[in-house]
C-alpha cells in the first residue's frame, strides 16, 4: 500500500459561541489550519445558517482582519491573505468574529484542541452545536430577545396562522374586486 503524499497538517477544533444568548447558541467545528480566515468566515456563515449579506471582521490579538468591499470600511489585512496557521493559535486561546456592522453579531471563538491530521480537506466539518441561530436580519440581539420573550413558540405559530388566514381573506377580496371591475368594464364597453 502506497503512503499518502500529502503532508500532515494541524486541524483546529474551534467552539463558536454567539454572545448574549441564554441558552447559548454555539457550534463546534473542525478546520484545517491551512484554511484562510476568509474560508473560516464562510464556515461560520454556513454553520450559523446565515447568507454572507453583511461585512465582517475577525479580532485576533487586538488586530482587525476583514474583507474590503467597494465603498465600505477597509482593513489592513484581507482575510483571504492569511491562514489560521499564521496565528499559531494555542489551545484555549480565544478571538472574536463580528458579523453585520449594523447589528453587531459578536461571536466568541475558542481553540478547544489541536490535532494532527493526514487528510485536511476531509476534516472540515461541524461536529456539534446547540441552539437555533437568530435570523440574520432581525435587527440585532436586543430585537431577537424581545421577539423571543414576547411570543412563545405556540403564540408565534398562532400568529403565523392568523396572518396566513388574513392573506387568504385578502386574496378572496381581491378576486371579488377584480370580478366586479371586469364585469363593470365589460358592461361599459
Amino acid at each position: 500500500m502506497a503512503s499518502d503524499p500529502r503532508p500532515a497538517t494541524s486541524v483546529l477544533q474551534l467552539r463558536i459561541t454567539l454572545r448574549g444568548l441564554s441558552p447559548p447558541v454555539w457550534r463546534r467545528v473542525l478546520i484545517p489550519e491551512h484554511r484562510t480566515l476568509g474560508q473560516f468566515h464562510e464556515v461560520i456563515q454556513t454553520v450559523m445558517g446565515w447568507t454572507d449579506d453583511h461585512l465582517h471582521q475577525f479580532i485576533i490579538r487586538g488586530q482587525r482582519y476583514g474583507e474590503a468591499r467597494e465603498g465600505t470600511l477597509q482593513f489592513s489585512t484581507a482575510t483571504t491573505a492569511l491562514t489560521l496557521s499564521a496565528f499559531a493559535l494555542r489551545e484555549h486561546e480565544g478571538f472574536v468574529y463580528m458579523h453585520d456592522f449594523n447589528t453587531w453579531w459578536r461571536h466568541d471563538i475558542r481553540v478547544e484542541r489541536r490535532t494532527l491530521g493526514q487528510h485536511p480537506e476531509a476534516r472540515l466539518r461541524c461536529v456539534a452545536g446547540s441552539g437555533a441561530c437568530p435570523p440574520e436580519d432581525i435587527s440585532g440581539l436586543e430585537r431577537f430577545l424581545e421577539v423571543r420573550e414576547r411570543w412563545s413558540e405556540w403564540e408565534f405559530l398562532d400568529r403565523i396562522e392568523s396572518l396566513r388566514e388574513r392573506l387568504i381573506e385578502l386574496d378572496e377580496l381581491r378576486d371579488e374586486f377584480l370580478d366586479e371591475w371586469l364585469t363593470w368594464l365589460g358592461s361599459s364597453l
